[in-house]
């Protein structure tokens, strides 16, 4: 018989612990990756979950747990989320026990796929070796040092709003093909549903739209903002996304340059350390990032809930 239940509010003080643990565990083995850790709200907000999750119960003995989210997503459909408090196993036995009852509730759910966060290097073997593939990476740095940049002639950096829109539309979709989604295999809903992301941030008075131009034309450009609390980051992080070149100008330092002036605002705000993330497939980004001083601290994995 198996040791997995579903789990119960009974469970939460003991999945907490667990989950401090292993977070303990994995800022030791990485210092960006922060141990704070509010248990209590934790503790509460899984006792009231009306959502499934499931634990190994060996006669009274927690071993592990498995907790998911069911969300839809524009590009992808309906899938479901693990961040790196949503499991636990003492060996890999128990990630076994696990996965298969979590896999049919979610799939009755309408899920089509599972992605977790997994702790980068040997936090991702256990995953891989059960199916995931790798899909994107977390990586952070510490804004300890000043930064330099400097522009060529005539270039100028400004912070855009949402009349740039169309600039930002046409970033967005270099962005798509970078990371490898052709824009023109988007449905209209997908795009429409994109656009509206894109105004909603570039109206948020938390985002900053940097955008660098060559006598007035947009040439690059980086959208920021600070990131709310998420298991694993220090508080006062800032989030730079939304990177993009264009074409006819890059290999020219650009990328570097407006990173160092965005990471420079952000010390100057007084935040402490700032997040990316870039797609599996996008192996330039990657470069970029780790040559910019940025370590991964989780990666992204993904699995069809089909196969």
């Amino acid at each position: 018989m198996s040791p997995v239940r579903r789990g119960t509010a009974r469970d939460a003080a003991t999945i907490a612990h667990r989950v401090a643990e292993q977070l303990r565990r994995d800022a030791t083995l990485e210092p960006l990756v922060s141990p704070t850790f509010a248990r209590p709200e934790f503790e509460a907000a899984l006792a009231a979950t009306t959502s499934p999750y499931w634990v190994d119960d060996a006669s009274g003995r927690v071993r592990g747990h498995l907790y998911g989210v069911t969300l839809d997503d524009a590009l992808h459909g309906r899938q479901t989320w693990t961040g790196p408090d949503g499991y636990s196993f003492d060996h890999e036995d128990v990630l076994d026990e696990l996965c298969p009852p979590a896999y049919r509730s979610w799939r009755e759910d309408g899920s089509t796929a599972h992605l977790v966060w997994a702790l980068a290097g040997g936090g991702t073997q256990v995953w891989v070796e059960r199916g995931y593939a790798l899909v994107s990476v977390r990586a952070a740095i510490t804004l300890a040092t000043p930064l330099t940049y400097s522009w060529p002639s005539g270039f100028h950096l400004r912070r855009g709003d949402v009349s740039d829109l169309p600039t930002a539309l046409a970033f967005d979709a270099l962005i798509d093909r970078a990371q490898g989604t052709s824009p023109e295999a988007l449905t209209a809903s997908q795009r429409e549903a994109a656009t509206a992301d894109l105004i909603e941030m570039l109206d948020d008075p938390d985002c900053r739209y940097y955008l660098l131009e060559d006598g007035g034309r947009g040439v690059a450009q980086s959208i920021t903002f600070p990131l709310p609390t998420l298991r694993g980051n220090y508080d006062a992080t800032l989030y730079v996304g939304s990177l993009a070149v264009d074409p006819a100008y890059q290999r020219r330092g650009l990328a570097t340059s407006l990173i160092r002036a965005v990471l420079s605002d952000a010390r100057a705000d007084g935040l402490e350390y700032a997040e990316v993330r870039w797609h599996i497939d996008n192996p330039a980004a990657a470069a970029l990032w780790a040559s910019l001083g940025f370590r991964p601290t989780y990666v992204q994995l993904r699995r069809r809930l089909d196969d």
